[in-house]
Order: C-alpha cells, then structure tokens, then sequence
C-alpha cells in the first residue's frame, strides 16, 4: 500500500509540473508571439522551444543543485555568483541560438519594415526578466520544500519521544505498584474474600489498559476515567484510616479522546505526598467537562513522613508531564500549581480543551 501511495504522489508531482510548465510557457512564451497575426516561421517557435527547455533546465538545476548546496548551506557569495552565471550563460545560448538559425533576419522579412517586438541582442530585457522569475520561483519552492521536510522531521522526532515517555511512564507505574497491590489483594484473601476479589478484578482491568488501550495516541476518556478510579480504589487499601479521599468523576455527554495516561500522574502524586500516618488529612479530586473543557482539580496536604505509606518510588513525575502536555496539547491547555507552604496546601488544575 505505500509503494502504491509513493507511486501515485510521484504521477501527480509529474503531471503537476508538466502542467504547471504548460501554463508557463504558453503565458509567457507563445501567447504573445501568436497575438501578432502574422505567420511566424518555424526557426522562430523552435527558438522558442529552445528558449523553454533552458527555462526549464535552469529551474531544476537551481532546485535540486544551487540552493541546497550553497544558499541552504548559507553560502550566499558562491549562490551569488553561479545565479549571475547561469543567467548569462543562459541569455547567451538564446542569442547564439538566434544567430545559428538567423531566426532575426527571416522575422524581419515576415514583419515587413515593422521590427519585432522586444530587443533581439544579447541583453534582452523581458528574457532577463522570465530568466530571474524563474530562478526566483524555483529558489522560493526549493527553499519552502527544505522547510516543510525540516517541520515534518522535528514533528516526528516529538511523537517519537511522546511515544518513549509514554512507554517511560507505563514502566515505572507497573512495577512498584503492582507488587504492592498484589500483596494487598494476598492478605485480603484471608479476612475478606469478596473485597479481594473485587480487588483483583480492579487490578486486572488496569493492566488490560495498560497493555491495549495505551498503544495508541489516543485513548477514550470514559476508559481512562475508569482506569483512574481503579487506580484510587486499589491505592484506598493501603491507606490509613486518617486519610480521607473524595473523587468527582465527570458525567460525559459524547465521547472524547485524550492522550493516554495524561492525568494519573497528577492524581499519583498527591497520593505519593498527601498522606499521612499521624495527622487526619484528605485528597480531594475532580473531573469535570463542560464545553468540550476537560478540567481536572487535585488538592492535598503535604507532608514529609518517611514511610507513611511506604509508596512507591519513581513515577514520571510532573516536569515530565507538562513536557507531555506542551508536546501533545500545544497551546489547547493551562496548567495551574500553587503550593502553598504557609497552609501544607497543594492545588493543581488542569484545563485541557478537547474539541
């Protein structure tokens, strides 16, 4: 299927260029000679030929040659002198050509005492003119053509890291905290086999996401709410009792897509802070759409226990995550974190629109 793609964008690249130099020559070249209402010779239209196949010749080499090994290269000087170059070498076999086949003088005896129009010497003003358009042109289309190759590169370079920080991410969640969970759901299974159980339901589910539903850029947001209130359930088994948490999940109208795995580590981390062994404190989140705005609220106390949870190390962390969020939500999002130290107050709020 991509070879037949590749093919079919070189057919049509072809054909435009034909037309486009169909269009050209004729505008510029034939048009005006047949307003003349006289019966030009043949010398003449093939004059003509000639004068376009150098046209030609001069914008491909210009394309493919000039511009990307000395004006890309930023070698101004050497770009300067074999542009100048090639329009006089090309002005001069156009006049060489005329001399060969005294297309001048057999024009003179079809006009009659009326000269030609235009200049017949070697410094012709309209051919100098359409010699420059069309080293102007091909310089233009050369220079926007390394432009778009240069965004198309950079854009695939950025999906290719949002791909690796993604899988980053998924690596470093699995591990710590599957284990722990694990063990939870063991020393369930001994006092209370339906919480276990359903337990280990909840855990099975999120590794289903994790392994079919991330692999793409886009993931339902109905499934990644769910995965996140499986992730505060099974992280509810390991909390003390003085740790209150509240979810808010949204009530969705349609169905929208959002980055896999965007919100979670805002909700991991005031779990990996939030808590506390000795003091009562809560973790308040919210998921909200409104107007095609998905808005997330997280707000928890801080506090530097060692082991109030025993939670698990790494995590992708938030630098990590609003690299993420400018990379895939450019200019469609607004981050807000306020930490405040005087109150051991930690807020985020997350808009992203999704439209």
């Amino acid at each position: 299927m991509s070879m037949i793609t590749g093919t079919s964008k070189k057919i049509v690249t072809v054909f435009v260029h034909l037309l486009a130099w169909a269009l050209f020559g004729y505008t510029l070249i034939f048009y005006h000679p047949l307003t003349w209402n006289v019966k030009l010779p043949n010398v003449f239209w093939a004059k003509q030929t000639a004068q376009l196949c150098i046209l030609v010749i001069l914008f491909y080499v210009n394309t493919f040659y000039f511009v990307p090994e000395y004006l890309l290269k930023n070698k101004l000087l050497p770009f300067s002198i074999v542009v100048v170059v090639s329009v006089l070498l090309a002005l001069y076999a156009i006049y060489n050509f005329d001399t060969l086949l005294h297309v001048s003088e057999q024009m003179e005896k079809v006009m009659g005492r009326r000269k030609p129009p235009g200049r017949r010497g070697f410094l012709d003003g309209f051919l100098l003119m359409t010699v420059l358009l069309v080293l102007g042109i091909s310089t233009s289309l050369a220079v926007i053509q390394r432009w778009q190759r240069d965004a198309l590169l950079r854009e695939d370079m950025e999906k290719q890291q949002i791909r690796s920080e993604l899988s980053f991410l998924k690596a470093q969640i699995n591990p710590h905290f599957f284990f722990n969970t694990l063990n939870n759901i063991y020393a369930l299974s001994f006092t209370d086999v339906t919480l276990s159980r359903d337990a280990l339901l909840k855990l099975s589910r999120m590794m289903r996401y994790l392994l079919y539903e991330t692999q793409s850029d886009k993931a339902v947001l109905n499934n990644e709410i769910s995965f996140l209130k499986d992730y505060i359930e099974l992280m509810k088994l390991r909390l003390h009792g003085s740790t209150e948490v509240i979810f808010h999940e949204p009530k969705l109208l349609k169905d929208y897509m959002i980055a896999p795995m965007m919100l979670l580590p805002f909700i991991e981390n005031a779990f990996k802070h939030g808590i506390s062994a000795f003091q009562q404190t809560s973790i308040l989140i919210e998921i909200e759409v409104e107007k095609d705005v998905l808005q997330l609220r997280v707000q928890n106390n801080v506090f530097n226990e060692k082991n109030a949870l025993a939670m698990d190390s790494g995590g992708i962390g938030l630098s990590n995550t609003k690299r993420r969020l400018d990379l895939l939500y450019s200019g469609k999002h607004k981050l807000t974190i306020e930490d405040n130290k005087a109150e051991n107050n930690f807020y985020i709020e997350l808009q992203i629109d999704m439209s």
